[in-house]
């Protein structure tokens, strides 16, 4: 049965000492760096800054972790997009899910900035296949065309191997790496995408195949909020369209959520697409949310949320 859901933001900066944190920045275009707003320039100037919102990330990754300690969960299922580790040209599914036997690999994000991938800490990941293949049969037989991914082969970038929507927030809530995991992958960057409302209506397909499983599931939403990488608007961060995100999760409104990317805009392009991931687990949960922490740190180009779905009859939920 699924009876926890978790959603944070997954970018490499977040899990990165103070000092490096300006150098991000530093990386983006120069169009870009030209035009960055007046709240990400005193960021850049104030370390002090930086070192509240380090202390901030931690402590909302603190709050995720014990959530699902305390729920002890059999599986759990990690939802988000690739950016093209996994995936290539060649071959981009709309959804897909791993079922292969062979555990998961990937690359830490906590190793020094300048690391290259292939020299990064290897990290490696139990999976459920079982869990696994029972959910692909189900959603395909609830209507959705899912890919199975019966063999591990990074093809996109094979030196980082799976996606960092897994590799980089895995170790944050289960630092001995035991829980066996799903892995589902969501197509959020490649048009043509899915909608908002299709990404709910796999959500509520989740819940329903999970419904008469034994094993206890929880579910991890990866990615997002608003963010740019590599745009001309990279380092900005749309906080009012976060803030609206983050209310509709709290009072359980996925149907004002599903209008979302049913038109074009700068802001909803590019990683603000990985809100599709918050937008399953919302509807797979079907219950208000407890909203952590918002970060809007420029340097990580990123609007920093962190979310929790409380087990039905477990503790009040809290804040940190």
């Amino acid at each position: 049965m699924l009876g926890m859901g978790m959603a944070s933001a997954h970018a490499p900066m977040m899990f990165q000492k103070a000092q490096y944190w300006p150098r991000m920045l530093e990386r983006i275009p120069a169009e870009a760096r030209e035009h960055l707003p007046h709240r990400a320039r005193v960021e850049l100037a104030t370390p002090a800054i930086i070192e509240g919102y380090i202390q901030r990330i931690e402590g909302a990754f603190t709050t995720l972790r014990d959530q699902l300690r305390a729920y002890r969960p059999d599986a759990l299922i990690m939802i988000g997009d690739d950016q093209g580790d996994m995936f290539d040209e060649a071959n981009n599914p709309t959804f897909s899910i791993y079922t292969g036997d062979e555990p998961l690999w990937g690359r830490s994000a906590r190793d020094a900035f300048n690391t290259p991938p292939p020299e990064r800490t290897k990290l490696v990941f139990r999976q459920h296949a079982p869990l696994a293949r029972h959910l692909l049969g189900g959603l395909i037989e609830r209507g959705f065309d899912v890919a199975n991914l019966a063999k591990f082969e990074p093809r996109g970038n094979p030196a980082r191997g799976v996606s960092h929507m897994v590799s980089n927030l895995v170790p944050e809530v289960d630092p001995n790496l035991e829980i066996p995991l799903v892995c589902v992958f969501i197509n959020e960057y490649y048009p043509p995408l899915p909608s908002a409302a299709r990404c709910a209506r796999l959500g509520e397909a989740i819940a329903d195949v999970l419904r008469d499983r034994p094993e206890r599931v929880a579910i991890y939403a990866s990615g997002g909020l608003s963010h740019y990488p590599g745009m001309y608007n990279a380092g900005w961060i749309d906080q009012p369209l976060d803030r609206w995100i983050l209310e509709r999760l709290e009072r359980n409104d996925v149907a004002a959520l599903e209008h979302l990317f049913t038109f074009d805009s700068d802001t909803l392009r590019s990683g603000t697409g990985e809100v599709r991931a918050w937008i399953s687990v919302a509807a797979a949960m079907k219950r208000p949310a407890t909203v952590v922490e918002y970060v809007p740190a420029h340097c990580t180009q990123t609007g920093c949320g962190f979310a929790y779905w409380p087990q039905v009859g477990g503790n009040e939920p809290t804040r940190s």
